[in-house]
């Protein structure tokens, strides 16, 4: 028997003794944000605390989770799960907000709220503890805000949510971090009231932002913030999420092993075709400033004839902090072009808004360029 063959049949043997012992885990999936999903910017947490008989009166029953795990070498793991039975009661005020960590009289909602505005809050008070106005983009549904008591703060992953996906083990302080966490941008997201109650404690299957542009930022950040903090998906959340993750301009593929009830769509991986031009090697980023609000790359044409930018893209970390250049974008013979993020206006030939709200974290983060065909033309560190 060769190498081949006996690998086989040791695999079929395995395969029937799982059928025989009853095993029902779900597929092992290897997701499309793996290899892209942005660098987690979480604080460090409180560990978990092991759960004992005597603190709960009643153990839920666990169900055995699938792990999905990404293709790259950063070895980011996502369980998925069914929610376990007999779970003790969510209870909103083990999970404490909105705190004053650094007790400057302005809580974490206030927080929020300051750094997410586009122009400078005006506050209710001397005092400075509670903003009054500013303006706030809402991804949730594209409508600005002015005033802030139109807005909610709301939790990414809801509360009820974390809850039923792990965090009903974790002790209150673990909770109130996960709470009031402010280290991960998206973790916490102003949004309009209306679409903060229409959300509710919903996740992806149930739930979606009006907003379309938004579904492949909502993913990653579902996603990237369930691996952070060791919390499961169930299948009907996963799979809602990959239906999401379509929206992203760069797709990866998905490897899925279909559980006799399920079976998984297999996204393709979509690689443009275009080859490099003539010239395209005189399109650089030129300067970098990511130290406030608005944050502008420029980019610029040395050469001496025009540069289609159809297809060409500058990003940061994968998916989530993604610009591309609008089809039949050209830049002409030394001009410039100016990416702003952190500020909204009207586009021009010179100046292009592409996020409402800051990319770049000033903690050396890279401005990469890329070409049509994919191909690394340019790069900048964030000084």
């Amino acid at each position: 028997m060769n190498l081949q063959a006996s690998k086989l049949f040791f695999l079929m043997a395995a395969l029937l003794l799982l059928v025989a012992c009853g095993g029902g885990a779900e597929p092992e999936i290897v997701p499309p944000v793996a290899t892209t999903a942005p660098t987690s910017k979480s604080t460090p947490l409180p560990p978990v605390p092991t759960h004992t008989a005597t603190s709960m009166s009643h153990t839920p029953t666990p169900i055995p989770p699938t792990s999905i795990q990404q293709s790259g070498s950063s070895g980011l793991t996502l369980k998925v799960a069914g929610i376990a039975a007999n779970l003790p009661k969510y209870d909103r005020d083990d999970w404490k907000h909105w705190t004053d960590k650094d007790s400057d009289c302005q809580n974490t909602r206030h927080e929020v709220l300051i750094e997410e505005s586009l122009k400078e809050v005006a506050f209710k008070g001397d005092k400075k503890c509670q903003v009054a106005t500013g303006e706030w983009l809402d991804p949730y549904t594209g409508i600005t805000v002015k005033d802030a008591t139109k807005l909610d703060v709301d939790h990414m992953v809801p509360l009820k949510n974390a809850h039923d996906s792990g965090g009903w083990k974790w002790a209150k302080d673990r909770k109130a971090a996960f709470a009031n966490e402010m280290g991960y941008e998206d973790h916490l997201i102003a949004v309009t009231a209306s679409a903060n109650r229409k959300k509710g404690a919903k996740g992806p299957e149930e739930w979606k932002p009006v907003n379309q542009d938004y579904w492949c930022d909502y993913a990653v950040d579902w996603v990237q913030i369930k691996v952070d903090w060791e919390l499961s998906v169930t299948m009907a959340e996963w799979a809602a999420l990959q239906d999401m993750l379509k929206a992203c301009d760069k797709q990866t593929s998905i490897t899925a092993i279909p559980s006799k009830t399920e079976s998984l769509p297999v996204v393709k991986t979509i690689i443009p075709t275009t080859s490099v031009t003539s010239g395209s090697q005189n399109i650089q980023i030129t300067s970098m400033d990511c130290n406030g609000k608005p944050e502008i790359v420029t980019i610029e044409n040395s050469g001496d004839s025009s540069q289609d930018l159809t297809g060409w893209r500058v990003e940061d970390d994968g998916l989530k902090n993604t610009f591309n250049f609008p089809s039949g974008f050209s830049l002409k013979p030394g001009a410039s072009v100016k990416l702003i993020s952190g500020e909204s206006g009207n586009n021009s030939s010179e100046t292009i808004y592409w996020n409402g709200r800051t990319v770049w974290d000033n903690d050396g983060d890279t401005a990469s360029l890329f070409d049509s065909s994919g191909q690394l033309m340019s790069e900048m560190g964030c000084p």
